[in-house]
């Protein structure tokens, strides 16, 4: 594992100490067949950075990773879920650790630690993820997020959309059972809430509202949810409609959809799995996806776009894990994600 020194110019981006955690040392660990990169693991690549002493290393035109972890999952509670998403970062990135390295021997690949969220405030926590992530795009890094409840997509694509020109559209394609387009409830916003809040701030700044989720199932949204996303021209994809003899439509809407998009926000929450290979979650779904060749093709597709500006990996819940069957699931699309 590999480690830098730098002066910090982090402390001043506003984020509260009391909501940022920096990555153990030892949560990185794994196998070891030697130094020559052509045998590397990712835990001997990985380079740890206290934001509130560090910098972020130079890029110098070569390209970046920065990991960032949403340890949160306030939003799963307030939506009456299962809780238990928030040590998703620690269990995913313990099932990095031995990952082959696959990319390329100039990538720049961080972990900045893990945003927190104490006191059950998940706004101030979603805040602090959006001034992170940005100051990720900024130094030239491509933010990959692991969380944590899908609360996380708020703030990650708030952190996008204060990195890019305010008229951009931003594109978000969502793998996911749910369409996380509900109302807030008596407590507050939360998990399932996300993608409303989206639509209802591109609204007010008449921006149109660019939304692409695959995999939702019918029998765990409410038919107010699908007339919800029909009224705001949600062309989603469920997961009955997800099947190889349908790919040629399913990809021609991949397809255009990312092409009226100036950039993409990927976003996969486990739970759009089936529970037999993703027990680990917090809303489980028996009759899910399957990550087939299939599934992994479609992901290709969108990544060889070349129009993902941040990606984030959303419900790990080992608390309802099953042999680390979900964390290590999670560590498959990560490493897709790094090496398509």
């Amino acid at each position: 594992m590999k480690d830098t020194h730098h002066t910090t110019h982090f402390a001043f981006m506003n984020i509260n100490p009391l909501f940022y955690r920096k990555t153990a040392e030892d949560v990185w660990n794994g196998r070891n067949d030697g130094n020559e990169n052509n045998v590397q693991r990712w835990h001997q690549r990985i380079i740890l950075i206290d934001l509130f002493k560090q910098d972020l290393p130079d890029l110098e035109h070569k390209k970046g990773i920065a990991l960032i972890g949403f340890s949160c999952d306030e939003g799963v509670k307030r939506n009456g879920g299962r809780v238990g998403a928030k040590e998703g970062p620690f269990y995913i990135r313990k099932a990095c650790g031995s990952l082959p390295v696959h990319f390329e021997e100039s990538l720049v690949f961080v972990d900045l630690g893990d945003i927190i969220c104490p006191d059950h405030d998940m706004e101030e926590a979603q805040q602090a993820l959006s001034v992170m992530v940005k100051y990720a795009l900024m130094s030239g890094y491509q933010p990959l997020v692991i969380g944590g409840g899908h609360e996380i997509a708020y703030g990650h694509y708030n952190g996008i959309k204060n990195y890019l020109a305010p008229s951009a559209p931003i594109g978000i394609i969502n793998f996911d059972a749910h369409f996380d387009m509900r109302e807030s409830n008596e407590n507050g916003y939360n998990s399932g809430t996300g993608f409303l809040q989206i639509a209802n701030d591109c609204q007010q700044e008449n921006i149109k509202f660019r939304y692409l989720p695959i995999g939702i199932q019918k029998n765990s949204n409410t038919k107010q949810l699908f007339d919800k996303a029909d009224d705001l021209g949600v062309n989603y994809i469920t997961a009955g409609q997800f099947m190889p003899h349908e790919q040629t439509e399913l990809l021609h809407k991949i397809h255009t959809f990312i092409a009226e998009s100036s950039a993409i926000y990927l976003t996969i929450c486990m739970d759009v799995f089936s529970s037999s290979v993703a027990p680990g979650v917090s809303a489980v779904a028996y009759n899910g996806l399957f990550p087939d060749p299939f599934f992994f093709h479609c992901l290709q597709v969108i990544l060889e776009s070349g129009k993902v500006i941040s990606s984030d990996i959303a419900e790990c819940n080992p608390k309802y894990d099953q042999n680390n069957a979900t964390s290590k699931l999670a560590a498959a699309l990560a490493f897709k994600m790094i090496s398509p």
